[in-house]
């Protein structure tokens, strides 16, 4: 994908871990998430699902991501807190912000903020 800045990688990583103390679900996402990634997000975030624990998703190294990546964060405060880790990519940003949700998410600058951020 073209970029002013560059090129940017069209691909999606998606990196699972499970932390204790605080217990969490962590998803980290880099590269792209756009609609051409649909399958992988939603198997991401249906795994996440099937944990009980909070959910952290490290959106730091994203460079891009579409109204499907809001939809499935939105989707998961249903039943667990969601906290993001940034910086967001510019992306996200708009999208919270055109769509109100910013005050949804809590947002910490890293992981280990966010992990102190969960209930003990």
């Amino acid at each position: 994908m073209d970029h002013p800045g560059g090129t940017i990688d069209n691909e999606l990583t998606v990196i699972h871990a499970r932390f204790h103390t605080p217990d969490a679900y962590v998803l980290t996402l880099r590269g792209v998430a756009d609609i051409g990634r649909d399958d992988v997000l939603e198997t991401a975030f249906a795994d996440a699902a099937a944990s009980v624990y909070p959910l952290i998703v490290d959106l730091g190294a994203l460079t891009f991501a579409d109204e499907q990546l809001l939809g499935l964060l939105l989707t998961a405060t249903r039943t667990r807190p969601v906290v993001l880790v940034g910086p967001l990519p510019p992306t996200v940003t708009r999208r919270l912000a055109l769509t109100g949700t910013e005050d949804v998410f809590t947002i910490q600058p890293n992981l280990t903020r966010a992990l102190a951020a969960l209930p003990a």
